[in-house]
């Protein structure tokens, strides 16, 4: 991350994301409601409304109105979402000690900080 914002000419502040950001959001929308719809690229204008549950758009901008669209179910609850993975997945250790003890050396300094720091679980299965 000291790369990026040194890099940058300090105009972008650069924020390392925690597990605690990434939340399980669920999918509220009705595909029946939403087959008539345009496509967000075809919207010129698109506003949300606070304390309603329908997106307004405009497929112009010389538009007078903006065209409601209710897209959520009916049944579906809006409220805040939980966290996704409450904390990091992880390798198995022994894995982890074979990759920094034989590919490490091999690597440039900059890819090796990636590895030592991975974190390590006993509980986690190989992802294909």
């Amino acid at each position: 991350m000291s790369v990026v914002s040194s890099s940058n000419s300090k105009k972008v502040e650069v924020v390392e994301m925690k597990n605690a950001d990434v939340l399980n959001w669920k999918d509220g929308h009705s595909s029946v409601k939403t087959k008539k719809a345009p496509n967000l690229s075809k919207m010129a204008v698109i506003q949300l409304r606070r304390g309603s549950r329908s997106l307004f758009f405009k497929l112009t901008h010389a538009d007078a109105h903006f065209t409601e669209l209710n897209f959520l179910r009916a049944k579906f609850e809006l409220k805040e979402p939980s966290v996704l993975r409450p904390h990091d997945r992880g390798i198995e250790e022994a894995k982890k000690n074979d990759i920094v003890k034989k590919l490490c050396p091999f690597m440039p300094p900059n890819r090796r900080a990636f590895w030592c720091s991975l974190p390590v679980s006993d509980v986690v299965e190989d992802v294909e």
